[in-house]
């Protein structure tokens, strides 16, 4: 079988895509290319211009040939004469069916009647596909098969918690709370400001102290230059200025220590709730000093959330944990460190179309403090995490321009959520065997849900399946 693939995030500008419209589709292919590579012959093609030449050329081989788009409906060429099939995450429990804006493809009706079928990367969309398009249209749910390339990171019987000497190679910007003499007198335009306190470096000998001390002189500034406050001081308004962003990446050793969560998201993505992870982390731990929250943050802007974190983190100071953010590329061994320094991964969504920073979590062996809904119910459960309570609210499709609530999400129990962080802590302190015991059934979960050999068999038997739908009519009509 011949499988012809696409995506219009590449490995060439990931960097520069990161946070941006459909930057997830990138890592979506990178986890599905092994599987695929089980059973089939891969193809990349650049365009679906080229789709069809080559679909010509090796079905004069007597080869099967089906065209994959990993994107959104929306985003699948419709009218080749191959095969088409579209693999997406969706989050929500309906599909687009209103062609707003006069684009017919955001109907997603109007794509899926185009194409021969689609898969889905949870069973709560598959079925909203079937919602739509009838139980007998071509879908199925078909997870990303993560646990092959993370196996290998949890040591034999489990991981253990807080385990010491615990450090990892960064290259990019680091925002560590402790070094920022963080105080919410610094929100306030007219009371003097405190000078910098000396900064002691958070990580090893021979990182850079200059960084965290241009991130809080940056802060004072950006703050300075709010509009509130220029026009307190009768100045024309301008945007702030950062000096950090201009400061070259720098790589260092970053250590941690205690009870470590992690999590991995854009914070350009309100579904992240990524405002809640912080403060209810902040107020879990206001007077703890050994626990640490780890924000790995993808977007390729540096100012996009600079000003709101830093604002956010005054406004909750003081308290003694820590928080920790990295801004800037991981590379596949940086990420495998970050997972291996992390005891909890952090979700706190109101909905998911996959979530694979959590997967590659939980198949490491990592437990989790996460909700329990959509995409995620078909994995997660209390014996691996946490689980925050959620309820049912009104919501609209992420890319409606619109805005109407057509839709729905899950409203996240801040309460909950604050509490399962205590109760996580408590876990990696004082139980090391039943942490032990969610590690193991975490990482014996995601073997049997999303091992490659599960996913390449699901993959072969629908792919040949569409093909044999698509090849019938054809046959008897040339008959």
């Amino acid at each position: 079988m011949i499988i012809l693939i696409s995506s219009k995030i590449t490995q060439s500008n990931i960097q520069a895509s990161l946070g941006k419209a459909e930057y997830s589709y990138f890592f979506l292919l990178k986890e599905f290319m092994p599987a695929l590579q089980a059973f089939a012959e891969v193809i990349n093609v650049e365009s679906a211009d080229q789709v069809d030449s080559l679909y010509q050329q090796y079905r004069e081989t007597d080869e099967q040939v089906v065209f994959l788009s990993v994107s959104p409906p929306q985003q699948t060429p419709i009218g080749l004469a191959c095969p088409t099939i579209c693999l997406f995450a969706w989050e929500f429990d309906n599909v687009p069916d209103e062609p707003w804006e006069g684009e017919l493809r955001n109907d997603w009706r109007y794509v899926l009647k185009g194409i021969a079928g689609a898969i889905a990367c949870s069973r709560e969309s598959a079925d909203a596909v079937r919602k739509a398009m009838g139980n007998d249209y071509p879908v199925t749910a078909i997870p990303a098969p993560v646990w092959s390339r993370f196996q290998l990171l949890m040591p034999e019987g489990g991981w253990l918690p807080c385990h010491p000497e615990r450090s990892m190679e960064f290259t990019g910007h680091v925002i560590d709370s402790p070094l920022l003499g963080l105080s919410a007198d610094g929100l306030v335009q007219h009371m003097p400001r405190p000078e910098p306190p000396v900064l002691i470096s958070a990580t090893k000998p021979g990182a850079s102290v200059g960084r965290t001390r241009a991130i809080y002189q940056a802060w004072r500034e950006a703050l300075g230059n709010r509009p509130s406050a220029i026009a307190r001081r009768g100045k024309p308004a301008v945007p702030p200025q950062s000096t950090l962003g201009a400061q070259p990446l720098q790589a260092c050793q970053i250590e941690v220590s205690g009870v470590v969560f992690t999590t991995v998201l854009n914070p350009r993505d309100g579904r992240k709730n990524w405002i809640d992870i912080v403060t209810a982390f902040c107020w879990a731990f206001s007077e703890t000093t050994d626990a640490t929250l780890v924000l790995k943050m993808t977007h390729h802007d540096l100012e996009h959330y600079r000003i709101p974190l830093l604002t956010l983190l005054s406004r909750l100071a003081p308290f003694k944990c820590r928080v920790l953010v990295l801004h800037g590329f991981l590379d596949d061994q940086q990420y495998r460190q970050l997972i291996e320094v992390s005891d909890f991964y952090v979700n706190a969504s109101t909905c998911e179309g996959l979530c694979l920073p959590l997967m590659e979590f939980l198949a490491s062996g990592k437990p989790a403090l996460a909700p329990r809904h959509t995409a995620m119910l078909d994995y997660l459960d209390e014996q691996m995490a946490y689980v925050v309570k959620t309820t049912v609210e009104p919501s609209c499709w992420a890319h409606d321009p619109c805005g109407i609530f057509r839709t729905r999400k899950y409203r996240l129990n801040w309460q909950s959520l604050m509490e399962g962080y205590r109760h996580c802590y408590r876990v990696a302190r004082d139980d090391a065997e039943l942490y032990q015991r969610m590690s193991q059934h975490a990482w014996q979960q995601l073997r049997e849900f999303s091992d490659t050999p599960v996913v390449a068999t699901q993959l072969q038997n629908f792919l040949h399946g569409v093909i044999a739908g698509v090849e019938q009519p054809v046959a008897r009509a040339q008959a």
